[in-house]
């Protein structure tokens, strides 16, 4: 058996691999474009996403440091009040003050009514004497 395979056919062959070739080079070529846009709108969506996002963490971020800030000063005014607050011992120092000055009044009050009882008592003998002449 022998196969005859002219110059033409050959040509003819050539030919239409080539173009089959070139097909599927332009098919492959547009959808590598299409890929190509699909993925660069895809990561300019991204972008706008993640600058969105960033925008939004720098404003809570800036409200934080606010907030932040006025809490520092809170907490600075605040160890200032404490600084100067009495302590456990100035408030010993008061109850012990406030105690010694209750047992001074007790024993005023004491005495008189001791000079009061005795007034009395000398009044008494004054007036039954006085009664008695």
């Amino acid at each position: 058996m022998n196969i005859e395979v002219s110059p033409l056919s050959i040509v003819l062959f050539a030919g239409i691999l080539s173009a089959v070739g070139s097909l599927l080079w332009a098919a492959g070529r547009s959808l590598l474009n299409q890929y190509g846009d699909l993925l660069r709108d895809q990561l300019a969506e991204h972008r706008n996403e993640s600058n969105l996002r960033h925008g939004q963490i720098v404003s809570r971020l800036d409200s934080m440091e606010v907030a932040l800030d006025a809490d520092t000063a809170r907490i600075a005014r605040l160890e200032n009040v404490a600084e100067t607050a009495p302590s456990h011992n100035d408030l010993a120092k008061v109850y012990e003050s406030v105690n010694n000055l209750s047992a001074t009044v007790n024993q005023l009050v004491g005495e008189s009514r001791g000079q009061s009882d005795s007034l009395r008592l000398i009044l008494n003998r004054i007036t039954e004497k006085g009664m008695g002449k």
